[in-house]
């Protein structure tokens, strides 16, 4: 774990340049320097871009040091809350993906304060400086080039998260179409449950997520503990029944809903008929809170076992066209699923409000 530096922990020299620690004397974002050199902002951010595609870190600014640990202060006296703006603004400005969850703090000391630039670990890797175009890795107490090979492999990483999802969820939809408890389950109208229902009519919400543990081969596979197990919401409320084995994996089953688990920690969802139709139209907002719980109750269920991200996810809603009384000329059969989107967290907020938008245009346009 990367310690946050302190006053005492930089004046006691346990915190030292390396991997993990950049200490600057001064950073003026203002400075150019004669014959084309790269200016003092550009600079800044080759340094917040290395630890950025390295494993995070802090860049300290306002301390001179001595092989490599505090020799003196050189404070900072203007504005604090301006100055940590004006960080901030440089960062999110120039730095290509947006990084997230960076932090400019000051720290007290003689004659002033210091800058603790704090910078977690980031999963959307390569960034890059747009200044330049320039991408860098902190390697120990330096910065280095990423090698295109380098380059290219963080890229190849996203790339196979989102077709390796998009071939297992094909293989789920595929499990579901020949699946005979499908074909048994009963059919919810508004009004009632009917039975004889072939499984294929009505609206069907598909999920699949992928995280990146399941390329991880050291990661213990999933197993259901014994005597006790942990439970999942369901979409429409309630709790899943208990995990079950099946092939490849774990499976909890209800009249209208399936959860895969596999054992290499991707999950697959099934859920028949997320619409409420109390108010005689589908109701989107319902919709979409049920989205957000059922999301966070699985991004919790991987948090718990230690599956941190990021996630490959997909979400995808079959058969519009075939909730009775909807279905008009022209509206599309199905929406989302185009292609999977690598988050943080299952329950990222952009994705699901984009999903939904798609939903309320398809149903209502």
């Amino acid at each position: 774990m990367i310690e946050v530096p302190t006053r005492d922990e930089i004046e006691n020299r346990r915190i030292a340049e390396g991997t993990f620690y950049d200490f600057k004397r001064e950073v003026d974002l203002d400075k150019k320097y004669p014959g084309g050199a790269k200016s003092a902002k550009e600079r800044f951010v080759d340094d917040v871009v290395a630890f950025l595609n390295g494993e995070g870190g802090h860049l300290i600014i306002g301390v001179t040091e001595s092989d490599g640990v505090w020799d003196s202060y050189v404070p900072l006296t203007s504005d604090r809350e301006k100055t940590c703006n004006r960080f901030l603004q440089v960062i999110q400005s120039t730095i290509t993906p947006l990084p997230t969850k960076i932090d400019v703090v000051p720290i007290d000391v003689p004659g002033g304060y210091i800058l603790d630039v704090s910078i977690p670990p980031h999963w959307k890797k390569p960034y890059q400086n747009s200044m330049s175009g320039a991408f860098y890795v902190r390697a120990g107490p330096r910065n280095r080039v990423l090698s295109v090979p380098e380059i290219r492999e963080h890229f190849a990483d996203i790339e196979k998260m989102e077709s390796d999802l998009t071939r297992l969820f094909d293989s789920f939809r595929r499990d579901l179409t020949a699946d005979d408890n499908i074909a048994a389950m009963r059919r919810f109208r508004p009004g009632g449950l009917v039975d004889g229902d072939n499984g294929e009519e009505g609206a069907r919400l598909l999920i699949g997520i992928l995280p990146r543990q399941h390329y991880d081969r050291s990661r213990k596979r999933y197993e259901v503990a014994k005597p006790s197990q942990q439970l999942m919401g369901a979409f429409n409320g309630g709790w899943y029944p208990r995990l079950k084995g099946c092939a490849g994996g774990f499976e909890a089953q209800t009249t209208h809903e399936r959860l895969f688990l596999a054992t290499d920690w991707h999950l697959m969802a099934w859920i028949r008929h997320p619409f409420d139709f109390s108010r005689q139209r589908p109701d989107i907002k319902a919709f979409e809170v049920n989205l957000q719980r059922y999301l966070q109750s699985l991004h919790d269920f991987l948090n718990d076992n230690g599956i941190m991200g990021p996630y490959a996810i997909t979400l995808a809603i079959e058969g519009l066209d075939e909730i009775e009384d909807w279905s008009r000329p022209g509206m599309p059969s199905e929406v989302g699923d185009s292609r999977p989107s690598v988050v943080g967290t299952p329950m990222d907020e952009r994705l699901v409000e984009e999903f939904v938008s798609q939903v309320r245009s398809a149903l209502f346009s």
